[in-house]
């Protein structure tokens, strides 16, 4: 499936990771896209835009972007796979730029570079990057220097019935990741957490009182449901078909999914940022924040169907 039509590579001011473009270029030519690369670089004062030199008028905003077009041109001509790209740099704010683009050409998917950090310390999204996470529309793919050599995709689903926007959040972020896992050859794995709500509680209170064999079939149970909801969603993406792992933990899923990525040694994991709509605005879940801010591995992010940016931005304005 050619699930990628409209790439957008978001540049950090002045700087584009070469992963990410690389990546980007070998995505748009399995899918037959079109890309861009796209920098922003932040206003000038009024007074800086344009100086008075020994009675030469010198447009810094106008060479300033001259030169980071051109940086970007050179960077991407000497890429593999990217020399058909679209270069264009514009003044704003990064993240609103990104936003605005993707209304104005219906952009399906951001892909954004993170800088290489100290390896003691886990990768921390930057501001202009959590706002795209939160904010965005597309689907944002977040790539980490660390990426694995053989991508290793982790898809995080949460199976719950009662609850259509999430089940069609699970099936947008399994068709994203079957997508990737064919055209980049990838190995495949699903994850999901599960917990009973209330075990500590009914456990040992004092008030409830419940025998601690009642409480174990209650986990069980409620296992059992965890395991039959996930096989349900499992089998109707057919990913028996790719050999992927179907993968059960127990626990918080902030804690314990962070910790299945690592010990899988994966290398990207796609995700929901956003349980439910219906509030304009909405902004990540906690899980979701947790998450992102405690792997090492890139993260391709997506939202459910409906989704309503906070950011307001006139359409076909470029």
């Amino acid at each position: 499936m050619d699930r990628f039509k409209k790439i957008l590579v978001a540049a950090s001011p002045g700087h584009l990771e070469p992963l990410t473009l690389r990546t980007a270029a070998n995505l748009a030519d399995a899918n037959r896209a079109h890309l861009t690369v796209l920098d922003v670089v932040a206003p000038l004062p009024p007074w800086r835009k344009k100086m008075n030199v020994e009675g030469r008028i010198v447009d810094v905003e106008a060479a300033l972007l001259q030169d980071r077009e051109e940086r970007l041109r050179h960077m991407v001509q000497n890429t593999r796979g990217a020399k058909a790209t679209e270069v264009m740099v514009t003044v704003g704010e990064p993240f609103l730029e990104v936003i605005r683009h993707v209304f104005a050409r219906g952009h399906d998917l951001v892909m954004v570079g993170e800088s290489e950090v100290d390896t003691a310390a886990l990768p921390q999204p930057s501001s202009g990057v959590m706002h795209l996470l939160r904010k965005c529309p597309a689907p944002v793919w977040v790539m980490h220097p660390s990426l694995v050599e053989e991508l290793r995709i982790l898809a995080l689903v949460d199976p719950d019935p009662s609850d259509l926007v999430r089940d069609g959040l699970n099936d947008l972020v399994l068709e994203l990741a079957t997508s990737l896992a064919r055209r980049m050859d990838g190995e495949l794995h699903v994850g999901h957490a599960w917990t009973m709500e209330g075990e500590a509680t009914l456990r040992t209170s004092p008030i409830v009182e419940l025998p601690g064999r009642i409480v174990d079939v209650m986990v069980r149970d409620t296992e059992a449901f965890h395991r039959d909801q996930l096989s349900v969603l499992t089998h109707r993406h057919q990913l028996d078909e790719l050999g992927a792992s179907i993968l059960m933990v127990s626990g918080e899923p902030g804690v314990v999914l962070p910790r299945l990525a690592d010990r899988l040694d994966i290398g990207l994991i796609v995700m929901g940022t956003v349980g439910r709509t219906g509030l304009r605005g909405l902004i990540m879940g906690n899980t979701a924040e947790t998450i992102l801010r405690s792997v090492r591995c890139s993260v391709l992010a997506v939202k459910p169907q409906g989704f309503v940016s906070p950011v307001k931005v006139r359409r076909g304005s470029l």
